[in-house]
This record gives C-alpha cells, sequence and structure tokens, in this order.
C-alpha cells in the first residue's frame, strides 16, 4: 500500500472533517495486526471520508487505491468493513448530484475496478457478501452485469445466493438486462421460498406492481422463510422482524394487499414475525384510513397473544383506532390487568394499552386504570407528549394529558387523583404543566383543583399552562386574582384576569399592547381572539400580521380578525388558502389548525366545502407526525371538515323547508 499512499499530497485535499493529512495514518493502521489498532483506525477512516454521505469528498478519491489494497489483503482484520465503506461511497457517488462527487472519485473507481469485482470470489463469505452489494449498486459497469451472473452460477452459501438475487435486482433496474430479468422472473418459482421471496423483492426495484400480483406467495415466502437462512444476509437483515418488514414495505401503496400481508403473516407460529406482522399492521393503518374495519379483529385477536410485545401492539392500536376499537371493550378491560411488560427494560405494560385504549372510545372503564396510575409512582404515560417522523413506525405511549384532555365526561370520577398527582409534582415542571393543560381542557368543572394550580404560577416553566387552568375556571377562578395579577404583564396570565373576570381592563391592555411588539408568537394571538370586540383596537396589526411570511402567525391572525369584528370574510379566504393543500393530501399542523378554525367560523363557500369534501373523501389519512398522532391528527382533520358539511347541509335543509 506503499506507493498508492505516499504519492499523494494529502494535505491539499480535504474530507468531513477538514484537511486529510491524517488519512495516510489512518490507511497504515487499518492494516495494523494488532485488531483493536486496525478496528479504531477504520472506524475513524470512515468517519471523516463518509460520515453521514451526502458528498464524495477528494479524500476518498485520493483512498480507494489504498483501500483496495486493503480489502484484497487476507491479513488485514474487518476486510467486510473496508468494502463496506467502499460500497457506501460508491454508492453515495451515484445517488447525489454530480456537483457533489469529486471529480477523481469516477476514474480512480474505474482503475481499482478488476480488483474490486475479483472480491466476488473471495474466500472469506462476509467479503463477498459485502462485495454484492458494492458491485451491485455501485458500479455500474458492464462487466458488474457478467461478473454477478457468473457469480449466481457458482456459489453455493445459501444467504449468499439470497444476496445475489437481491444484486440482480438493483442490475436489472439500472441497466434492464434482459437475461437478468429472465433470471429473476424464472426464480419466482423456485422450490426455495425464500428464494421466490428474494426474486420479487428484487423485481419489486422496478417494477412495484410485481409485488402486489404475489401477495399469496409473498406470505408463503415469509412464514416459511428457514430463519438461518437469511440471518446474516446484506439484503434482509438480521431477523424475522427486518424480513416482515421489508416484505410488507413492498405492498404499502395497495391498500387490499397490504392489509392480506398483515392477516396472513399474523398467523405465523414465530412469535417475533407475529409482532412484526401487527409492526405491519401500524404501518398500513397509519396509510389508509379504508382499512380499519377488516384488521380490527386481527388486533382483537392478538389480545391474547402468547407474546406481551404482541399484546402490548394490538391494545395500543385499537388505542389509535380510538371509537372504532369499541367493540371489543370487554376484552381491553379484562387486559387492563395484564401486567406484563411489553418488552424486556421497560416498565410500560400491556395494561398501560388496554386503559389508554379505553381512554379512547371514552369507556368508564378507563377510569379505575387512570386513578390506580396517578396515584402510583408510575404513570403508565409520558409525563409530555412525543413527536416522530411519519415514516417512523414508532408506538409508545402517549402522555397523560393527552388521555385525560378528552375525558371530559369522567371529569368528577378522575379530578381528585389528578388534583393529588398535580399537588406531588411541584419538582416535575413537565408533568405539572401537562396536568395544568387537563384541567384548562376541563374548564369550571375542574374548578376544585385551583388552590393547587395557583402555587404553580410562580414556576416560570409552568406558569402560562397554570394561568391558562385558571382563566378557563372562568368565574371561578377569581380567587387567584392576587397571584395573577403578580404577573399580569404576561399574556397567558392576562387572559386569565380577562376570562375569570377579576381585572378585564388590565388584561385587554396587556394583550391589545403585545400585539405591536417585535416578536409576537402565534400563540399570544390566538388569545386575542377570546377577547372578541374588546380588542377592536388590534384590527389593524391583525390585519397586517395576516399577511405574514409564518403560516401559523397568518393563521392565529386571521381568526382572531374574524372573532373580533364578526366579519369572517377575508379571513375565510386568508384560512382556506392555508388549509387547502390538504385536499391533496398535504398535511401540516397548521393545515389542521386552520380547517378548525373555518368549521369554527362556519365557513360555507364552494371553496371551503369543495376542500372539506376532499378531506372527507380522502382514502389516505392526513397526517404530519407519525406514532399515534398520525390517528389523532387525521381525526382532527377529518372532524373539522365533517362538521363543515354538516353546517352546509343544515342550511340547505333551512332553505328547502
Amino acid at each position: 500500500m506503499g506507493d498508492t499512499v505516499d504519492d499523494v499530497d494529502w494535505s491539499r485535499l480535504e474530507h468531513n472533517y477538514g484537511n486529510a493529512a491524517d488519512v495516510p495514518a489512518l490507511l497504515r493502521g487499518c492494516a495494523s495486526p494488532n485488531v483493536k489498532t486496525a478496528s479504531n483506525s477504520l472506524f475513524d477512516l470512515s468517519n471523516k471520508l463518509f460520515h453521514q454521505g451526502g458528498w464524495v469528498c477528494s479524500a476518498a478519491s485520493a483512498a480507494l487505491p489504498g483501500l483496495a489494497d486493503l480489502a484484497g489483503d487476507p491479513a488485514v482484520h474487518g476486510r467486510h468493513e473496508v468494502v463496506e465503506l467502499i460500497s457506501w461511497l460508491a454508492g453515495e457517488a451515484v445517488e447525489v448530484s454530480e456537483r457533489f462527487v469529486d471529480a477523481g472519485w469516477r476514474p480512480a473507481l474505474d482503475r481499482v475496478r478488476p480488483r474490486l469485482l475479483a472480491l466476488l470470489d473471495d474466500a472469506d463469505p462476509a467479503v463477498r457478501r459485502a462485495a454484492i452489494s458494492l458491485v451491485a449498486d455501485g458500479i455500474r459497469h458492464p462487466e458488474s452485469i457478467v461478473m454477478l451472473r457468473r457469480r449466481w452460477t457458482v456459489e453455493t452459501d445459501r444467504t449468499i445466493r439470497i444476496d445475489l438475487v437481491g444484486a440482480l435486482g438493483v442490475v436489472f433496474a439500472w441497466s434492464q438486462d434482459e437475461e437478468s430479468g429472465e433470471c429473476l422472473h424464472a426464480l419466482v418459482t423456485d422450490d426455495d421460498p425464500l428464494t421466490g421471496l428474494a426474486a420479487v423483492h428484487a423485481l419489486a426495484v422496478s417494477d412495484p406492481a410485481v409485488a402486489t400480483d404475489k401477495v399469496g406467495l409473498l406470505i408463503s415466502g415469509v412464514l416459511n422463510a428457514d430463519t438461518a437462512q437469511y440471518q446474516d444476509s446484506e439484503w434482509v437483515g438480521h431477523g424475522p422482524e427486518a424480513l416482515v418488514h421489508k416484505t410488507g414495505s413492498l405492498l404499502l401503496g395497495d391498500p387490499g394487499a397490504a392489509t392480506a400481508f398483515a392477516l396472513g403473516v399474523a398467523r405465523s407460529g414465530d412469535a417475533a414475525k407475529r409482532v412484526a406482522a401487527l409492526r405491519h399492521v401500524q404501518q398500513v393503518l397509519s396509510l389508509w384510513r379504508t382499512t380499519t374495519e377488516e384488521l380490527l379483529p386481527l388486533l382483537a385477536a392478538h389480545l391474547d397473544d402468547e407474546s406481551p410485545e404482541a399484546r402490548y401492539r394490538a391494545a395500543a392500536l385499537l388505542a389509535c383506532v380510538g371509537e372504532r376499537g369499541a367493540p371489543y371493550a370487554e376484552q381491553l378491560i379484562a387486559r387492563t390487568f395484564d401486567h406484563a411488560a411489553r418488552a424486556p427494560r421497560t416498565a410500560t405494560t400491556v395494561g398501560d394499552a388496554a386503559v389508554w385504549a379505553l381512554a379512547r372510545q371514552h369507556h368508564p372503564g378507563c377510569v379505575p386504570g387512570l386513578v390506580k396510575r396517578l396515584c402510583r409512582s408510575s404513570l403508565g404515560f409520558s409525563p409530555a407528549g412525543s413527536y416522530y417522523d411519519r415514516t417512523n413506525p414508532i408506538l409508545d405511549q402517549p402522555s397523560i394529558g393527552e388521555v385525560l384532555i378528552p375525558l371530559r365526561g369522567h371529569v368528577d370520577a378522575l379530578l381528585d387523583a389528578v388534583i393529588g398527582r398535580l399537588a406531588k409534582a411541584r419538582r416535575d415542571s413537565i408533568l405539572a404543566l401537562n396536568l395544568c393543560q387537563v384541567i384548562a381542557a376541563w374548564g369550571p368543572s375542574a374548578a376544585a383543583a385551583l388552590p393547587v394550580v395557583i402555587r404553580f404560577l410562580d414556576d416560570e416553566q409552568v406558569r402560562p399552562a397554570a394561568a391558562k387552568a385558571i382563566g378557563a375556571m372562568g368565574p371561578a377562578g377569581v380567587g387567584a386574582v392576587d397571584a395573577l395579577r403578580r404577573h399580569a404583564s404576561e399574556p397567558a396570565v392576562a387572559w386569565a384576569l380577562w376570562r375569570t373576570g377579576a381585572d378585564p381592563e388590565t388584561a385587554v391592555a396587556v394583550l391589545t399592547d403585545l400585539v405591536a411588539r417585535p416578536g409576537l408568537w402565534h400563540t399570544t394571538i390566538a388569545l386575542l381572539a377570546d377577547l372578541g370586540p374588546q380588542a377592536a383596537s388590534c384590527v389593524d396589526e391583525l390585519r397586517s400580521l395576516s399577511c405574514s411570511a409564518d403560516d401559523w402567525t397568518r393563521t392565529e391572525a386571521a381568526y382572531a380578525l374574524a372573532r373580533i369584528t364578526g366579519d369572517p370574510t377575508e379571513p375565510v379566504t386568508i384560512l382556506t388558502d392555508l388549509a387547502y393543500p390538504l385536499a391533496h393530501g398535504d398535511c401540516l399542523p397548521v393545515r389542521i389548525a386552520a380547517l378548525r378554525h373555518l368549521a369554527d367560523l362556519e365557513a360555507t363557500d364552494d371553496r371551503v366545502r369543495e376542500l372539506a369534501q376532499a378531506v372527507v373523501d380522502s382514502e389516505r389519512r392526513l397526517a404530519y407526525f407519525g406514532g399515534w398522532h398520525t390517528f389523532s391528527e387525521d381525526e382532527q382533520a377529518y372532524t373539522a371538515a365533517t362538521a363543515l358539511l354538516a353546517d352546509d347541509s343544515s342550511e340547505d335543509g333551512a332553505s328547502e323547508r
């Protein structure tokens, strides 16, 4: 490796952390006979040359010959990891824009191509597996096609043969090589179920419809695949969960096929595959409204699964679908006594999910479980909500506030426990804030919480939520007036002074003064809407804010303008423009908020009706966040749109009468 390292002026090159003068020492370290030195050097080198991708640096081009030397030397430790690094770099060069690829990369790759292709015949199976991925995607050359097809004819390792099928699919996608395509089509009906499954995956790279036409084969392949055959596969991952997930993902664009796959795999005798099938069910339900009824019996059946994680997921998914899960309330009540942890090293139990599911149905069966959890150290729910990207199929418990807020019909049974838990939360500002939000949502019926809530007005982090809780109590919160006045300059506190009737003049003066100040938060504008005509002095500022470049500011300013002036004409146009992307499935939280404001204003023009009808008719769920929030956001959008159409129907009926 001497010449390939020494003949380069590394100080003129760069990597992800700057000057590349340290690369030669790292390359030599990778060749060290000491395992730890070699491993640490390769880790550091990978981080500097690749990091998180996005470009191919000049140091990578210069290091490629040295990396090829390392990959081909049987004395080097961790050679398959060296090949993986080359594969990452080569794959990135294919994926990113040409301007992000160093000009020296492709000539360097051409020079070492024969040596890299030769790795397909390496004696080490781990090196061969890594080389298959590299050659299939990163070396897009006619020789790659020839070498991969030749390797298929001589390879005897069952796992590597599966990887070769996947590689032929990648090659077919970028080359449309007829011989590779014919080989894959023939393998679909192979006697080995995993080979047939892999062939469908491979063909789906170019034509996703292949998978939806082969659902039965996919189910059979997943159920019958030999775990030992694919656990080390580069193509599919390291366990049955990966096999189910990767296969199910092929079908998510077709709700019927995706549902059939879930129903088929969920009958597996392998607990890991059943759990993975329920993970797939979450993805299907998160994407498609139309699949719920067909999948509900599957969820109910798994409430009795021998696997605690399967039982947890079944109950949690019944929670996600809300009142649609009501037919299974009795089964859920029985599960509230299931104390099995969903997985090792977690305190969350199956019973926690069952209580959540009953709460989402507003079923009284949730009350004993919630009271018990509020009175013990472990809530069974998060102290605050967590939000995930929609592509991330995490399924965790919601916050205690998110569970309790909708349960206004059970305030009498729950309030004492909430007050007791809030009283103990003096050192837990996050939990206190969330419980104050619950009390605010429950309004005057939670007035008994006033003495405890007042204490949190001295906590800067909790104060806005505490003030809103007091304000929501209305006149019943007037006993907090002295404590509120100490912080009257803060928006939420001023609003509370107005709502309780304790000092409306100060409240109006503070809130209207804040509107003209720079750096105004949209949450402050939302408080103004409650003041109605008493905030008339802000109309000009709000009209200006309704043209803001910030969507949240524009949304709340338009709504406040309508509430204050009593004229919704201009605000409805603004709110409709903001919400209208929902008609095309393009969802952001602010768009749902705009739609909800339209429903509150009972807007009825043609464009609003068109928007509302599109939201109601959508087969896909409308959401921005993942996890259970996918369902709650879709519910909010659907409920608002339904209200808009109901208002329209009522008016039509009145006209006819």
